[in-house]
């Protein structure tokens, strides 16, 4: 959590300890309710930050997977194109298409690892960020309840 909303958390509390006991009502307190609907407000435009750094995660992956996708196409291709140099070059026909072969292999085991670390990478910071989410949504929960229980 931010320090903004460390602070804004931190003048709810001070606007519930300044809420005076409501005559005959049960233990029910008077507080500025204009002033804690202001400071709700402002709790949820600085929230958004963890939810912009989520889209950012999950941007940085798709575009670290069209990237091993691309790499990985531009691996094939020129393999390809070497198989088909080489195929068509004269006396050594079946070694041409053998190496090309196991080039075009070597190419998609490369491709195959480019995107399995381009995923675990992806999946790395996703639960990071999970983690830190889950953290934060804890941390509003604990004051919530603080809150909850102060008004008692």
């Amino acid at each position: 959590m931010n320090n903004k909303v460390d602070e804004i958390l931190d003048e709810l509390d001070e606007v519930l300890d300044k809420a005076r006991p409501f005559p005959f009502g049960g233990g029910k307190y008077i507080a500025d309710v204009e002033r804690l609907r202001e400071l709700v407000n402002d709790v949820r435009l600085n929230m958004p930050y963890e939810i912009k750094e989520a889209r950012i995660v999950a941007f940085d992956r798709d575009r670290v997977l069209n990237e091993a996708k691309a790499k990985a196409e531009s691996i094939i291709s020129q393999a390809e194109k070497r198989a088909a140099v080489i195929a068509s070059e004269t006396a050594i026909v079946k070694e041409a298409k053998k190496m090309a072969v196991d080039v075009l292999k070597k190419a998609q085991n490369n491709a195959n690892e480019v995107k399995r670390a381009a995923n675990e990478y992806v999946d790395n910071l996703m639960n990071n960020t999970e983690k830190f989410m889950n953290l934060s949504l804890q941390d509003v929960r604990k004051q919530k309840q603080t809150i909850r229980e102060n008004r008692k």
